[in-house]
């Protein structure tokens, strides 16, 4: 019979020096799947009096691509979230409830944000990699009713190394929990005057897909095949919904129909507790 690897995905606390080799702390639950790739950029050099294909050649720049996928759950989505925004711990969180903390992250609108970044180890022992200098790039949040919420996160790295010692750390198993739609709202309200989450929609959320891009990338300079810093541009944030067709989505639909050319803005937000 066949042997199935037990696969890891580890992952740092959030590192202020980029591209530095960091100590991975936590397991993240709910993993359905990762992958790391090496991308390498290689030249060939013209042999004179050769028919077939040179024998000189070049590695002239190496970087590395990550993405992991999996179900959300309440405890590891601030660490995926401090990748995107400015990162929060749980000691300077707002203490909404006794079961839990409240993590008010905000997107950037003027200017960049000092988010984590992070090293990350995947495989299993005797088959494992070390992801260095992970920034996550894009983000994507989804949930059909009667399912869990999903997500998928891409990211760029500077380098993918070998650990021949395997995993550097087992970190230990933690009690989580799952993030369903059967605990999730939707609240829809006035851009200009209401607070978000003021006015709830019930009996109306049927699936949502949140993409948020935000155009990280790796920068490579004279001196060395890897990169030496990173960049990023403009953010670029998608919702969608599919919602119930009934009275109060016929007023939304018959607002945009008779805004005359005026866009119509609100305030959505898509929250489980």
């Amino acid at each position: 019979m066949a042997v199935t690897a037990n696969r890891q995905v580890n992952i740092s606390t959030g590192q202020s020096t980029w591209g530095s080799t960091g100590s991975v702390v936590r397991k993240l639950h709910g993993v359905t799947q990762q992958s790391g790739q090496i991308v390498e950029k290689g030249q060939i050099v013209k042999a004179l009096g050769w028919l077939g294909p040179s024998p000189i050649s070049a590695e002239v720049s190496q970087t590395a691509e990550v993405s992991f996928e999996g179900i959300c759950v309440y405890e590891d989505m601030p660490t995926i979230l401090n990748g995107f925004f400015t990162g929060i711990s749980a000691s300077t969180s707002t203490d909404s409830t006794a079961a839990g903390y409240n993590y008010p992250y905000t997107a950037p609108v003027s200017s960049t944000q000092v988010f984590y970044h992070y090293t990350m180890e995947f495989g299993t022992t005797g088959a494992a990699y070390r992801a260095n200098g992970v920034v996550f790039n894009d983000l994507t949040v989804k949930g059909e009713a009667g399912d869990l919420w999903n997500y998928v996160v891409g990211a760029v790295a500077k380098n993918i190394v070998a650990s021949t010692s395997g995993l550097s750390t087992t970190p230990a198993d933690r009690a989580v929990n799952v993030v369903r739609m059967a605990d999730t709202t939707l609240a829809v309200d006035a851009f200009s005057t209401g607070t978000m989450g003021t006015t709830s929609v019930s009996a109306t959320l049927i699936n949502f897909e949140l993409a948020y891009k935000t155009g990280r990338h790796v920068k490579t300079f004279a001196g060395s095949v890897f990169p030496g810093d990173f960049g990023e541009a403009a953010h670029e944030p998608t919702l969608k919904l599919t919602a119930e067709f009934f009275s109060s989505a016929k007023a939304y639909v018959d607002e945009l129909l008779g805004t005359g050319g005026v866009a119509v803005k609100r305030q959505i937000r898509v929250g489980a507790t």
